[in-house]
Formats: C-alpha cells, structure tokens, sequence
C-alpha cells in the first residue's frame, strides 16, 4: 500500500466521520501533517487542542497545612521504613548469634562470648570465633599477611 492509497483512505475515514467535503478533509489533513484522528478531534471538539490550566482555590492556610501535611507522611513512611530494616537487621543478629552458640557447643575451649568477654586465644579451634583481640582493635583471624602496596616516588 503507497502513501497515495493511504492518503485517499484517510480522506475517505474523515468524510465518513465528519459532514466536511473532501476540499474541506483534504485542508484539515494538511493542516495536521496527515494526522487523521486530530482532523475527527477536531470536527468534535474545536478546541480538544487547549489544555486547561488548573486553579488552585485554596487558600494560603490550606496551601501551608498541605505541605506541612506532605512533609510530615514522608518523614512517617521514611521512619517506618528505617524501624524496619533495623528490626530485619536484629534479627539477623539474633540468628547468626544463637548459630554461633550452636558452634561454640562443641569447642568447649572457646572464650569468646561477646559482648562479655571479646577476646579469645589467638589459635581457638572454633571457625566462628575471630580470635585474640589486638591493640590495634583487629581481632588476630582477621589479619591477611598479604603484601601492603606502597607506591614508591623517584
């Protein structure tokens, strides 16, 4: 189908839909660059084109206390939101404790038993205790011997 068959079927569509003639289809279709819903639209609706701009009737006060309302809804949902996280957040530290308690059953050797005693010996057989606590507050199973990179200015 060319664009002349597609042309004359727009035409044809408008005259159907509208009381125009075909000089008045063929205008309004030029007029909107082919465009043959607009040219309906338009025969229903001369000014379907227009958008409206909408009025706000209320008044000042009404304007403050709808702010101050928004405001305060997205300060409760953020506060919601962050009270529950930190509630996911302990339980999961209620779990990976009572696993680290199922472990620490059958190393009996063990010390580390936070938060009251946070060292333990620094080759504890247990894999889920970190070791002794060192000055440098890094626990001794958690140092890497890996070489530091240092960048060397000539």
């Amino acid at each position: 189908m060319d664009k002349k068959d597609r042309y004359d079927g727009a035409i044809a569509l408008i005259k159907s839909q509208t009381n125009y003639t075909e000089e008045e289809a063929i205008e309004k279709l030029e007029k909107w660059e082919g465009n043959y819903m607009n040219v309906i639209k338009e025969y229903l609706n001369p000014n379907f084109n227009i958008k409206r701009e909408k009025k706000d009737n209320r008044s000042i006060n009404q304007k403050m206390m709808g702010e101050i309302r928004g405001f305060m809804d997205t300060a409760t949902m953020n506060f919601e939101k962050r009270k529950a996280e930190e509630e996911k957040k302990q339980e999961y530290l209620k779990r990976v404790y009572a696993e680290f308690l199922e472990v620490k059953k059958s190393y009996p050797t063990c010390k580390y038993d936070p938060p009251r005693i946070l060292s333990c010996d620094y080759n504890c057989p247990n894999p889920l205790c970190p070791g002794e606590l060192l000055p440098n507050k890094k626990y001794s199973k958690m140092i890497t011997n890996e070489p530091v990179n240092t960048v060397i200015n000539l």
